[in-house]
């Protein structure tokens, strides 16, 4: 059974979701641009499409995803590192 989050819990849980769906934007942007510089040509639209090869379409999906993975993950623990410094508490548990 889930419990019920408390106002902080509630407030971190908007805080750090707010700061990490940001990083996935900004590095998504960030990835698409280098895509672009490297490639000279756009990132592929749709990489399960049959008109893009399976070398740019695997590519293309192992740099989105661990980019934005690992741009969540810095945005979120830096969300808590600021929490921290602002409360001078750990942020509260998700359980």
């Amino acid at each position: 059974m889930l419990k019920k989050l408390s106002f902080k819990g509630k407030r971190w849980a908007l805080f750090s979701t707010g700061a990490a769906i940001l990083a996935g934007i900004l590095v998504r942007s960030t990835i698409e641009k280098s895509w672009k510089l490297a490639a000279k040509k756009q990132p592929p639209a749709n990489p399960a499409s049959p008109k893009v090869g399976w070398v740019e379409a695997i590519s293309w999906t192992a740099a989105t995803g661990v980019g934005v993975s690992l741009g969540r993950l810095a945005a979120r623990r830096g969300a808590a590192a600021a929490w921290k410094r602002t409360t001078g508490r750990r942020p509260p548990l998700r359980r």
